[in-house]
């Protein structure tokens, strides 16, 4: 059976690529929510997607399970869906959309089918979106970077500056796609948000919104923000909440903002052995037990990823 399966093929021209991945390069959920909260507010048509049963140890990547409206059980699977939208404004490009969960089997076949509606979909520029945990404080800026392999990203794009990845070591889905885009000649750029990593909490709207404004850049779209701006005020007055009484965490907090207000690297890694360490371990548990006391005070479960209300974010 043929995993890679279209209802659809639509025509598109001088496509962009706009990829995310759920799993090891997504922290809190920011990469994959930023692709969805795209598709959706564009209207942009789901054409195609990767059945998952080769792909996924369902003991790892459980499916999951939910009450629908009229309280009728719901399953679903991790989802790999590509969407389309047609840019009607004179001859821009058309933008072409997957949102994916990274697999545990068959990376080179996976990354294959992907690459195939690349092709298809005629793809002139292939945009990742990415998030990971950083000593970043919660209380500044949200921090993008970006990269590419590319030395240029083709006409129309020379004004903006891309740094060249020097990363060396274990690696995700996300480059094993670039790398086949690549050996077709498909120029590729990244975009990576900071999320403070003492802040685990899912979803993290303030990075959301930051990756989107950073890739509008590149996209011929203008995208509106205000809903992603209401949820990620919410959810920063609820973390400074939580953290108002914690004096030792937001003590650590003020060392991050002096680092940043500096210019200094914030991207330094927390050892088990720095002083840091045990406020950080500290501040999770506090966070934690935060949201099982709000799950407790909610009477209904939180709906499935595939369905959950952009503009009702969970509990810090």
């Amino acid at each position: 059976m043929d995993s890679l399966e279209f209802t659809e093929r639509p025509e598109l021209r001088r496509t962009i690529m706009l990829t995310a991945f759920a799993g090891w390069p997504d922290a809190s959920e920011a990469a994959t929510r930023a692709i969805r909260f795209l598709a959706d507010q564009i209207s942009a048509k789901k054409f195609a997607s990767i059945d998952p049963e080769e792909f996924y140890n369902f003991v790892e990547q459980r499916p999951k399970v939910r009450n629908g409206a009229n309280g009728e059980r719901i399953l679903s699977w991790p989802e790999n869906q590509f969407y389309a939208w047609r840019n009607t404004d004179g001859d821009g490009p058309d933008l072409l959309l997957f949102r994916g969960v990274e697999p545990h089997f068959k990376w080179r076949s996976y990354s294959a089918m992907i690459c195939e509606v690349a092709e298809a979909c005629n793809v002139e520029l292939v945009v990742t979106l990415g998030a990971l945990l950083d000593a970043v404080p919660h209380t500044r800026p949200v921090k993008v970077t970006r990269s590419s392999q590319a030395k240029t990203l083709g006409p129309g794009y020379g004004h903006l500056e891309f740094k060249q990845s020097s990363y060396q070591g274990p690696t995700g889905i996300m480059s094993i796609v670039l790398d086949r885009m690549a050996a077709g000649g498909i120029p590729s750029a990244s975009y990576w948000g900071h999320s403070p990593h003492y802040v685990q909490a899912k979803p993290n709207p303030n990075v959301t919104r930051a990756l989107l404004e950073a890739v509008t850049e590149i996209i011929p779209i203008k995208i509106d923000t205000e809903r992603l701006e209401r949820r990620a005020g919410d959810f920063t007055r609820r973390l400074t909440k939580a953290l108002s009484d914690q004096d030792e965490i937001m003590k650590y907090v003020a060392e991050l903002e002096e680092r940043w207000d500096n210019e200094q690297s914030a991207s330094d890694t927390v050892t088990e052995g720095s002083d840091a360490a045990p406020l950080i371990a500290e501040l999770e548990a506090f966070l934690r037990q935060e949201a099982d006391n709000s799950k407790n005070d909610t009477p209904e479960a939180e709906s499935s990823d595939s369905t959950q209300d952009e503009g009702n974010p969970p509990s810090v």
